[in-house]
């Protein structure tokens, strides 16, 4: 991390004016991110409508630059700020506060921050997942929160690419969260509803909330989360694509963690659940890894998720993604290895295996993938391999 303060120092010393007084005020904010980039080559088989394809691309997963600062109020009240943005230099793009940007104070009591930002349950799978980064091939966000794709993008509040709703950074949102507390930790999240209208034949009234329970002692760590999103609305078109009107969709998980000091072992289970217009539909996912210091600066990392079949009632329009039965989850394995050149530098590699049952349709970002893939393959039942090369910077 960097300290704005040699900066505004220097700049003082060429005259600008009030230079000295801000450099004081900004002491206390930080630039921080990573640059995290990897080459990756990736095989999809068993498309209906075309055969076996194999692409590479280059790819920034979750690369970010920040800015975060305190300022103490007195009586142990701090005010706290953080701009967090995507970095896709691959292709180049705009930086903004597309990450995790919130303005709040913090205390002995806890904390309350409003912007955009993690809820408990994009921090849970985060914090299981194997990989140093959840953003990359093999991560299990490929499977977790997306009930067979239905949930995997739409806009607004969705992740474009591979991410469920679940698993993205909440928009328009409060959230508190307690001091720790015999190793206990909650925080509640209220994501508003903003986006409410009135309007005859295109009324529409979503929000969230969502609950998170931590606890850690010594090498065990616990976490738990529930979560539900409301979408009411009398739209011809949802706003929350594949799902329909008045729908409740809920995500509960627990999991956890034991660290041995050289190895981990992680367990992770969701279930995600439809209640409404398109019955009760629901899926259970879970996965286990590991990792293994091999030296003082490589370790070995594996994972296997599973998505177990969409089951319910009622189950949508046929053929759809959503319209679940047997033969509708997934499996992902993982296996990897990183290498800490320094304190700020990873090397990585990672093979990525993910098997979609014979009636889960994927569709170049829907459905379960490895994300930002390449156009024109469809189909029911495919199988995609993946081989990742890396290096991540971190500042």
């Amino acid at each position: 991390m960097k300290n704005f303060r040699f900066f505004l120092a220097l700049a003082s010393c060429f005259g600008m004016p009030g230079m000295a007084s801000i450099a004081h005020a900004q002491s206390n904010v930080t630039v921080y991110g990573n640059a995290d980039a990897s080459f990756d080559v990736v095989t999809v088989r068993g498309q209906t409508t075309a055969p076996a394809l194999r692409f590479q691309r280059v790819s920034t997963n979750g690369s970010v630059l920040g800015f975060k600062g305190a300022e103490a109020l007195g009586s142990g009240l701090k005010a706290v700020f953080q701009f967090e943005s995507n970095v896709s230099f691959d292709a180049g793009g705009s930086i903004g506060t597309s990450r995790s940007s919130f303005v709040g104070l913090s205390g002995d009591l806890g904390r309350v921050i409003l912007g955009r930002f993690a809820g408990p349950a994009r921090l849970l799978a985060i914090t299981l997942d194997v990989n140093y980064t959840c953003d990359s091939i093999g991560s299990n966000n490929a499977l977790m929160g997306k009930l067979g794709g239905a949930l995997a993008s739409s806009p607004g509040v969705r992740s474009a690419v591979t991410s469920s709703r679940f698993d993205v950074n909440t928009p328009n949102a409060i959230a508190y969260t307690s001091p720790m507390i015999a190793g206990l930790q909650a925080t509640v999240l209220y994501s508003a509803n903003e986006k409410k209208s009135a309007v005859p034949g295109a009324r529409v009234d979503p929000s969230a909330v969502e609950l998170g329970l931590n606890y850690a002692h010594g090498p065990l760590w616990i976490g738990s989360v529930f979560e539900r999103v409301t979408e009411k609305n009398d739209l011809a078109v949802p706003a929350l694509a594949g799902v329909g009107a008045n729908e409740a969709l809920t995500e509960a998980r627990l999991g956890g963690m034991i660290d041995f000091g050289n190895a981990t072992v992680r367990l992770l289970i969701g279930q995600t659940r439809a209640v409404g217009s398109l019955g009760d539909a629901k899926q259970t996912v879970w996965g286990m890894g590991g990792t293994f210091n091999v030296s003082a600066n490589g370790k070995i990392t594996g994972q296997r998720y599973h998505a177990g079949d969409i089951s319910g009632s009622s189950l949508g329009v046929p053929g759809s993604r959503f319209s679940g039965g047997a033969d509708t989850g997934a499996t992902l394995y993982s296996l990897g290895y990183e290498h800490n050149l320094s304190k700020h530098t990873l090397l990585k590699a990672n093979l990525a295996y993910l098997k979609n049952d014979a009636k889960t349709a994927t569709h170049g970002g829907g459905g379960y993938d490895f994300g930002k893939t390449a156009t024109g393959f469809a189909g029911d039942g495919l199988v995609l391999s993946g081989v990742q090369l890396g290096m991540r910077y971190n500042f």
